[in-house]
């Protein structure tokens, strides 16, 4: 099965997919670019989970908001209405 190819230049040979997938290797070095690659991806899962539990609804806000108790305060003392002297 021949995959579409878009490419720029007419002069590039298309590659011939599956069959041609193992020349990445030949470019990238999984020794070399594993871990780099893995601590990339936990730091961009550890971004999206932070932004996500962050929004409202969801995350350790809500749940601290849960256990603190609800803040009572007495009402404001009444206001004195001035008498006028005449």
């Amino acid at each position: 099965m021949k995959v579409p190819y878009l490419m720029a230049d007419p002069k590039v040979a298309e590659p011939e997919h599956p069959e041609e997938d193992w020349k990445i290797w030949t470019v990238i070095n999984p020794a070399t670019w594993m871990m780099p690659w893995f601590i990339v991806l936990m730091v961009q899962m550890w971004m999206i989970h932070w932004y996500a539990l962050d929004l409202p609804g969801y995350g350790w806000k809500d749940s601290v908001r849960v256990a603190e108790p609800v803040a009572v305060t007495a009402p404001a003392p009444a206001a004195k209405t001035a008498s006028v002297i005449q």
